[in-house]
């Protein structure tokens, strides 16, 4: 009841009261937000990330370092198209925006990726294809040759020495086995065979490719010998060279 009294005999310094505590409350808001917590979190001190990509890692680690960064190594990655410890991927991403001091975290080359050549003479033709792929390289070219003292169609010599390191997907050639040199060499019926099928039926009959030509045959798939210069079947020397025409769709220009 004297509460009500009161207010009723003094209503102006009631709402001037209220009136002040309010103003008080949103100085109180205000200051906090935009004095207190910007000095405690260091709000506007923000600045641009430095484009450190593509760049060496010494570089990059005095760019970042004289801005303000701290430098966290997150990994690296095998890369063949940048040298080895170049940066290849930042985070947080170049001209963003963040604190000073905050770790910028880099991803380095970690150059060519290095395969060991496994060994291949011993094995059959297409178990050297396959162990090659199985290690990541690619089987370059195939020569044929005779070898007293390897099998037919086992690799007698490869192009690069066993556990030689070379590049990932490096082509490496081979050399197969045509077994013990005969006394009599046959030409091979290559007509109507794909072209590289040919190239590969004359190196192992011991004779070599010689000059390929083509001609329009529509009627033919493309690649497909239509003629040898020498018959099926006709014994010649060793080395004898087969001439070939294969077809084409369309006059090339």
């Amino acid at each position: 009841m004297k509460l009500l009294h009161y207010i009723k005999q003094h209503p102006k310094e009631i709402f001037l009261g209220i009136g002040s505590s309010i103003l008080l409350l949103i100085l109180f808001v205000f200051v906090m937000n935009h004095i207190v917590m910007p000095l405690y979190t260091h709000h506007g001190r923000e600045i641009e990330v430095p484009d450190v990509e593509y760049l060496s890692f010494y570089e990059a680690e005095e760019i970042l370092e004289d801005t303000g960064f701290k430098i966290i190594i997150e990994g690296k990655k095998f890369d063949a198209t940048f040298p080895e410890s170049t940066i290849i991927f930042q985070n947080p991403r170049p001209f963003s925006h963040v604190k000073k001091g905050r770790r910028i975290y880099l991803t380095l080359s970690a150059g060519e990726r290095l395969v060991q050549v496994p060994r291949l003479i011993g094995m059959a033709e297409r178990d050297a294809i396959f162990k090659l792929e199985e290690v990541g390289l690619q089987v370059g070219q195939i020569f044929y040759e005779y070898d007293n003292y390897r099998l037919n169609g086992v690799v007698c010599n490869q192009g690069f020495p066993e556990g030689t390191e070379v590049s990932e997907q490096e082509f490496v050639d081979i050399t197969v086995s045509l077994g013990r040199l005969p006394t009599r060499f046959f030409v091979p019926d290559v007509v109507d065979k794909d072209v590289e099928i040919a190239k590969s039926m004359i190196l192992q009959a011991g004779l070599t490719v010689g000059t390929i030509t083509y001609e329009v045959r529509r009627q033919k798939l493309p690649d497909t010998v239509i003629h040898q210069s020498i018959p099926a079947g006709e014994e010649v020397n060793r080395g004898q060279s087969i001439d070939l025409v294969v077809s084409q769709l369309e006059e090339l220009l």
